[in-house]
């Protein structure tokens, strides 16, 4: 009997109101139902028999060690290198391994006690260098890429749009998906949809600071050229990647940025900034366009205008988008998740 517990960085109905499915959260905290037993160990949530096939406790960090003794835990897995990884690490249980996943490259959200970690999975080589400057032990580093489902996420033909080329009335289509936030960079998409001119249209799909991006398109001039939604569920953005003549989140920075690959994956046209990680698994004009002046509201208008309207690059982009994500193709990365366990399971002697 092996037994689990979670602790997610956020509640899982945040992650349901952004749009993930239950069965894509189901599989994704049981990777190849490699446990008989999955807890969700979390001071968000409430109690709960079975969510998304976890038994759900809610659990303040000063009770977790009880709990973990109670439950008979075989591995405590911590999401995001900052509060959850904090009272994982600084709750440990003797015998009982800490695995924390560490999912971005801001230093402000990893927090010293990960040097108590025992194992740390990084969805990137640039997160691993960003771990490395706390947690010491780099043989205990290991890489975990984000996963794209290719069943879900696949290049959508017009019939399927469900309307979109109607309600979306541009010449083209630039999509940003992610968080509003100085992060995703809207602010010079905005600018560089100014040069654009009137052709063209902005649809930001992401909760965060609506009326702050608003306003700044209002000042620029481009509102009427400017769509907000909150969230578009998870399925269903594979519409979206199909519909657009481009996918722009020209990011400041990205632990890994699973919008990026899933995009390719249904053959859209991806233009992003020219930093790691998306430049370890974009290549420039052979699966996508890198932007490496990605502050500069002239050279990003350059790049989205000739991922839009050159003919002859987006044939050649599209036929290389989804083949080279297939090393991203969700069965083996929840095969190597499954894999990983199994080998921290076979080191808990070493590790404690």
């Amino acid at each position: 009997m092996k037994r689990l517990a979670v602790i997610p960085s956020d509640a899982i109905d945040d992650y349901l109101k952004g749009g993930y499915s239950e069965k894509w959260l189901r599989d994704y905290y049981n990777p190849c139902k490699f446990f008989d037993e999955v807890y969700l160990l979390s001071p968000l949530e409430v109690d709960h028999p079975d969510l998304l096939g976890m038994k759900v406790i809610h659990t303040p960090p000063e009770d977790l060690k009880k709990r973990i003794k109670e439950l008979r835990i075989d591995i405590v897995r911590a999401y995001g290198g900052n509060w959850a990884a904090r009272a994982a690490c600084d709750n440990k249980v003797k015998g009982v391994p800490v695995v924390v996943s560490v999912h971005d490259t801001n230093p402000a959200v990893l927090y010293d006690s990960i040097k108590k970690a025992d194992v740390v999975w990084c969805v990137a080589k640039i997160v691993g260098e960003l771990v490395s400057t706390k947690f010491t032990n780099k043989e205990h580093i290991w890489l975990l890429p984000n996963r794209v489902d290719f069943e879900m996420m696949r290049p959508v033909p017009k019939s399927g749009w469900k309307g979109l080329d109607g309600q979306f009335s541009f010449k083209y289509k630039v999509l940003l998906v992610g968080r509003l936030t100085k992060q995703k960079n809207l602010d010079t998409l905005l600018k560089a949809l100014k040069l654009l001119g009137e052709d063209f249209c902005v649809i930001a799909i992401g909760r965060g600071e609506n009326s702050f991006y608003q306003d700044m398109a209002k000042e620029e001039g481009v509102f009427p050229q400017c769509f907000f939604i909150n969230s578009v569920k998870h399925e269903e953005l594979c519409i979206y990647y199909s519909f657009c003549d481009c996918m722009c989140t020209p990011s400041r920075w990205e632990g890994f940025g699973m919008v990026f690959i899933e995009a390719l994956a249904c053959e859209a046209i991806v233009v992003t900034s020219d930093i790691a990680p998306m430049n370890e698994f974009i290549t420039d004009a052979h699966n996508g366009l890198l932007v490496q002046d990605y502050e500069n509201p002239v050279k990003l208008a350059e790049v989205i205008k000739k991922a839009c309207t050159d003919q002859t690059l987006r044939a050649h982009l599209k036929a290389n988008a989804r083949k080279s994500v297939e090393p991203f193709e969700r069965s083996r990365i929840d095969q190597l998740e499954a894999d990983y366990y199994k080998k921290v399971l076979e080191m808990r002697g070493l590790l404690i």
